[in-house]
């Protein structure tokens, strides 16, 4: 842990003293999104010129770009640590905050903060918060790193990210807290027999919970916390008369980020935001948001909107094309081919893989080979997904109970198959 705190103050050290414009380079997903805002506010507090740069995967194409602009240092968020050898060439000194796997060997002008070696549980918004927390001395960006981590599905430590700005209690875990009627928050919390609206209407009727109060749709977080009470009580009961289920599918620390309108208090829903940015292509109204722009808000909604039809679209077409759908005693297989966009492959994948006990994995075309986006509650599917990518001479990381790849085109079928060897022979437990 000494050596992790060196790293955190040489980092520190080092941004400080750059006198020249810095070159940011993030992921584009929520989790890179965050990480980027929460660097870009820690540079602006400190009046420093920089640059921001998204990307999917560091290729070749960015190195070079970036190199042209000459930078005396570039920061690499939530990416970075898989793919040392390629950046380590850069003619500046480099500072890599991300999770993910390391591979490669570092050199001399990369200074790497990467919670593996130390067995810490951080993503790359909450890696970035702690070295942004050494620079400035503060918490306040501790939020950010919240809805960053929310967003890559892991768990908030709320004692590294305490703030009097955040408040944190054991509830209903319920999407849609502030901005969904209750009856459409029923509606969509998997309950089974409750898949539509005259059912979560009626559900609720029995419970005794009125719906509405002077003419408005009451939120989850209208309800008295008797209310509340008597409502988890019957969705247990509800669950429980179709066997086992698991408690985290209901209840669990309730995340309120205070000061922040009324859609993006919920750190749930804020990282839906800004996953519908990132896959819609549009990271920027992203960061912009996290940096508590009111015209990025607008944008996003707009996102949002066009993220739900792609997603509709995507089951939809899924429904009606069964032969693109393989079905193993170990898993289940969605070839999407170009009928998905990579984008969106991980986010149907999730949804999907709610109401399945098997691991679920999909394939999307991408420009430089297929996407690969894996889902699991059993199996640690991290460590299935990276050795299969190697196999087959791609690249896969990610977390157990969510993992993703980039393999070359053309070979899902061998893919599919070192995963039913894996899963058959090994079966590695989460």
């Amino acid at each position: 842990m000494k050596e992790f705190v060196e790293l955190l103050r040489k980092a520190s050290d080092k941004i400080k003293s750059t006198d020249s414009t810095i070159q940011l380079v993030s992921h584009y997903d929520c989790d890179g999104i965050t990480s980027a805002a929460i660097m870009a506010a820690t540079l602006l507090r400190l009046n420093k010129n920089f640059q921001i740069t998204i990307v999917k995967r560091i290729k070749k194409e960015m190195i070079e770009e970036v190199s042209k602009r000459e930078p005396k240092l570039v920061i690499f968020t939530d990416i970075g640590s898989s793919y040392i050898d390629d950046i380590k060439n850069l003619a500046c000194d480099i500072i890599i905050c991300d999770h993910h796997e390391i591979e490669g060997q570092l050199s001399e002008n990369i200074i790497q903060i990467n919670p593996e070696p130390y067995d810490i549980h951080l993503t790359g918004a909450g890696i970035t918060y702690i070295l942004a927390r050494e620079i400035l001395q503060d918490n306040s960006l501790s939020p950010l790193a919240i809805i960053g981590t929310v967003g890559d599905m892991a768990s908030v430590n709320s004692r590294i990210f305490e703030n009097s700005q955040i408040e944190v209690e054991r509830g209903l875990n319920l999407f849609g807290r502030f901005t969904r009627p209750i009856y459409k928050a029923v509606e969509l919390s998997g309950i089974p027999d409750i898949g539509d609206a005259s059912k979560a209407i009626q559900f609720l009727s029995e419970v005794g919970i009125e719906l509405q109060k002077d003419g408005e749709w009451r939120t989850l977080n209208d309800l008295t916390e008797e209310e509340k009470r008597r409502l988890a009580d019957a969705i247990v009961k509800e669950k429980l008369k179709y066997g086992v289920f698991r408690k985290e599918e209901i209840f669990g620390d309730v995340l309120t980020l205070k000061n922040f309108p009324d859609e993006l208090r919920d750190a749930k829903e804020f990282a839906t935001l800004l996953n519908a940015c990132s896959r819609m292509g549009d990271s920027a109204t992203g960061i912009a948001l996290c940096l508590g722009s009111k015209k990025a808000l607008e944008d996003a909604r707009g996102l949002m909107r066009g993220y739900k039809r792609y997603i509709a679209n995507s089951l939809e077409w899924i429904r009606n094309n069964p032969e693109y759908i393989k079905q193993t005693d170990s898993a289940t297989y969605i070839v999407a081919k170009d009928n998905i966009h990579e984008n969106l492959i991980g986010t149907v994948v999730s949804m999907l893989s709610d109401s399945s006990e098997k691991p679920m994995i999909g394939f999307a075309n991408a420009e430089d080979g297929v996407k690969v986006s894996a889902r699991s509650k059993t199996v640690n599917i991290h460590k299935v997904v990276r050795e299969a990518a190697q196999i087959c001479g791609g690249l896969g990381g990610g977390h157990a109970e969510a993992a993703g790849a980039l393999i070359p085109a053309g070979s899902e079928e061998k893919f599919i198959e070192t995963c039913e060897n894996l899963l058959k022979e090994k079966f590695i437990k989460a």
